[in-house]
């Protein structure tokens, strides 16, 4: 079952704040310990094309989504910010494809971890 956290920003609200925020309270992880989101994308696009505007208008018809913190974020053209528990892949991958964790291991000297050199 996934876990769905949603914020609608106002015309005076900061996107990319209620981004962090939504995942912060999603996650139960505090807002300073998450990952810049100026890594996952480009902060003043997001601000650009989804920031305040007089209320009521919608600028354009396009959502933004991305993944951010283990969480699907997607910004509608409204401003709304929905954060949703993104399934973990990292099993899937590893059934799919055996072969990967034999591959990290060759490179990494035989050791299997690349940092223990």
């Amino acid at each position: 079952m996934s876990e769905c956290q949603t914020i609608c920003v106002s015309s005076e609200g900061d996107v990319c704040f209620a981004v962090v925020d939504a995942v912060s309270e999603l996650t139960a992880t505090d807002p300073l310990e998450l990952e810049p989101l100026g890594t996952v994308v480009d902060t003043d696009a997001v601000e650009t094309l989804f920031g305040s505007a007089p209320s009521g208008t919608v600028r354009h018809d396009a959502d933004l989504s991305f993944r951010y913190e283990g969480c699907d974020v997607t910004v509608e053209n409204d401003g709304t910010v929905s954060a949703t528990r993104a399934p973990s892949t990292a099993a899937g991958f590893e059934s799919e494809h055996p072969s990967a964790a034999a591959d990290v291991e060759t490179a990494a000297g035989g050791r299997g971890d690349a940092d223990s050199r």
